[in-house]
């Protein structure tokens, strides 16, 4: 081997060397996009699952909402009933007091 072939080597040694770096440098770079895409689609992802768990508490809340108005329209209609049927009870005993007070007030 003479100086020659030395200095073939060293160059040969060296563009390896610089190919070596760029690959490493282009596979830094392509991670970095892969690691980048990667964080957007995990982001979108995670955003559609918040969108998705609001919208379920929203129907849940809605539907124990609506059960909560059934459950009170029925507790009223029960009262207004039970209000009816006293009412209707005590119908003769209100026209009683009402006669009576008015024999006191209007003596005939």
């Amino acid at each position: 081997m003479g100086p020659q072939s030395d200095v073939d080597l060293m160059k040969a040694l060296y563009r390896a060397e610089r190919d070596a770096d760029r690959i490493v440098r282009e596979a830094q770079e392509a991670s970095g996009a892969l690691i980048a895409a990667a964080e957007t689609a995990s982001a979108a992802l995670l955003e559609e699952k918040r969108r998705e768990s609001a919208r379920a508490g929203r129907e849940r809340l809605e539907k124990e909402i609506a059960a909560a108005e059934r459950e009170a329209q029925a507790l009223l209609e029960r009262n207004r009933l039970q209000v009816d049927a006293w009412t209707r009870r005590s119908e003769p005993e209100i026209d009683a007091i009402a006669r009576a007070l008015l024999e006191r007030i209007l003596p005939s």
